[in-house]
């Protein structure tokens, strides 16, 4: 059986768990890696390559960085000649030529259920709603974000405890396990693709989730709020409050409705929990960071103070 000629495009470590597992079957070639370039991490503002790179150059995978550029993009086409592309989480804008010239097309993995939360943050997005369920869907690519024909959709349930962390995990994880039956099926002719309907969609931005955004204020915000913008913001960039007059992440909590008689803002008075009246319910935080110190559980933080 001859394989397809693929080229992987992505980043970070969502993308690499579903290129692994692309690399490893033996129905794509996976003949080329296109990905972003090296950037500055930590304090020393090392220059590193994304994970997706360093796959690339420990299995012998030629990498290719097209940042942003359409000449790029062309050279990447002579290069490569795919006859299919699959994006997750790349964060670049790829030009329509690029998207129409593989023969099966270019194939997306989004993290929610299409049309809704089409944008840059959906999981987050998803959590700080209240849903009760998102999913992953599976697209055609076109030169307009996160708006073509669907192929596939796999709804996940929200868990009450998940965080965008926890449930960003669970999501790639099972991209990972049902991607290759997807594409081996789109490319035997045996998807059907369905359009979207544009005026369902709705949009998230990474702005939606900036620092400022992430501000508690127990007395504007319910007890529900506050437990969405928790998990929601993990691990970046995390939910904060000002308490005793210092600021606080948080990265735990608890939605109660027993002490009715505190109103919002106001603070139960106990040694050993720490709850704190909202504009709806009250909110038990469990885990917190104080500024220049490390995560600690309420019970050492009430100690130090």
């Amino acid at each position: 059986m001859e394989r397809i000629k693929t080229v992987f495009i992505g980043s970070n470590w969502e993308s690499l768990d579903v290129l692994k597992t692309l690399n490893k079957n033996n129905r794509f070639e996976i003949v080329g890696l296109i990905t972003q370039g090296d950037k500055p991490v930590g304090r020393k503002q090392i220059l590193t390559p994304t994970e997706v790179k360093k796959y690339g150059l420990d299995n012998n995978i030629p990498v290719f960085i097209t940042e942003a550029n359409e000449e790029k993009y062309k050279d990447a086409i002579e290069l490569f000649k795919p006859e299919l592309v699959v994006c997750i989480a790349f964060g670049e804008i790829i030009p329509e030529f690029f998207l129409e010239y593989p023969k099966f097309g270019a194939i997306n993995i989004h993290f929610s259920i299409l049309p809704k939360y089409r944008g840059a943050v959906p999981i987050q997005m998803a959590i700080l709603k209240g849903e009760t369920e998102t999913g992953i869907t599976v697209t055609k690519m076109i030169d307009k974000m996160d708006a073509g024909p669907i192929l596939s959709i796999f709804k996940e349930q929200i868990k009450d405890d998940d965080t965008n962390q926890s449930l960003r995990e669970r999501l790639v994880a099972i991209s990972a396990q049902i991607l290759p039956d997807i594409l081996d099926k789109w490319t035997k002719g045996k998807i059907k693709e369905v359009e979207q309907d544009d005026t369902l969609a709705t949009y998230c931005y990474k702005a939606d989730i900036a620092k400022e955004n992430a501000q508690v204020d127990f007395k504007t915000h319910t007890a529900e709020d506050i437990d969405h913008m928790v998990r929601a913001f993990i691990p970046w960039p995390v939910a904060w409050t000002i308490l005793d007059e210092q600021r606080v992440k948080i990265f735990k909590v608890r939605v109660l409705d027993v002490f009715n008689e505190l109103k919002a803002g106001e603070r139960l008075e106990d040694r050993k929990r720490l709850v704190i009246g909202t504009k709806y319910k009250q909110i038990e935080i469990l885990e917190l960071q104080p500024e220049g110190k490390n995560l600690m559980n309420v019970g050492q933080y009430l100690v130090g103070r």
